[in-house]
């Protein structure tokens, strides 16, 4: 199953206190969402280059992946392709946040 969070994974790293899990993420998510209003809000692609590594090494220690993965396209085009690859991808990252907080939020 390809799921876009895997809790177990950050029970492997944090053990699996529910309090210290949903702490995880709420901050997670807190990083995400801050994340995705940088990068919609900015036409700066430092800043949202920057914005972008922060996720995609968050998501993958966690175990979102496919956000990851967007995240580091995200990156990549700040730094190589410009704004308007940027732009092309911010729908997919915002996506993927939004289907990784639904995840989160169903494992309360």
């Amino acid at each position: 199953m390809n799921l876009a969070y895997d809790r177990g994974r950050l029970a492997e790293l944090f053990g699996d206190d529910p309090v210290t899990l949903a702490e995880i993420e709420r901050e997670f998510l807190d990083t995400a969402r801050g994340a995705e209003r940088e990068i919609r809000d900015t036409d700066d692609l430092e800043t949202i280059a920057q914005a972008a590594h922060r996720v995609k090494g968050a998501s993958g220690m966690i175990g979102a992946n496919a956000l990851s993965q967007v995240a580091a396209a995200v990156e990549k085009a700040a730094k190589t392709h410009g704004l308007t690859a940027v732009r092309r991808l911010e729908e997919s990252f915002s996506h993927e946040v939004t289907k990784v907080a639904i995840l989160m939020s169903d494992s309360d």
